[in-house]
């Protein structure tokens, strides 16, 4: 192939690319979609106190506990308290 074929084939490549993308781009609206009808989240949250309850439809019978472990959850006291690291100083 010479040197004008190619260019001709890479010109109909961008042609052909360019009418996809313009084809993308008519089928997406122009315009914002509009926001859910309840509400913001966050004014959802100030509402409710900032407490998010299950849907009423949630069958309260349904319940897993956490396994068993024995480990109890380590107590870190900060410095400056009965038991902290007294040469950790805060910043």
């Amino acid at each position: 192939m010479g040197g004008a074929t190619m260019r001709r084939i890479w010109l109909i490549a961008a042609a052909l690319a360019g009418l996809g993308a313009s084809a993308v781009a008519a089928e997406q609206p122009n315009q914002p979609t509009a926001p859910p009808a309840s509400g913001s989240s966050s004014s959802e949250l100030s509402r409710s106190g900032g407490v998010i309850n299950p849907p009423a439809d949630v069958d309260r019978q349904m319940k897993q506990t956490p396994p068993p472990s024995g480990d109890r959850m380590p107590v870190i006291p900060p410095p400056g308290t009965p038991g902290g690291n007294p040469s950790v100083k805060p910043k």
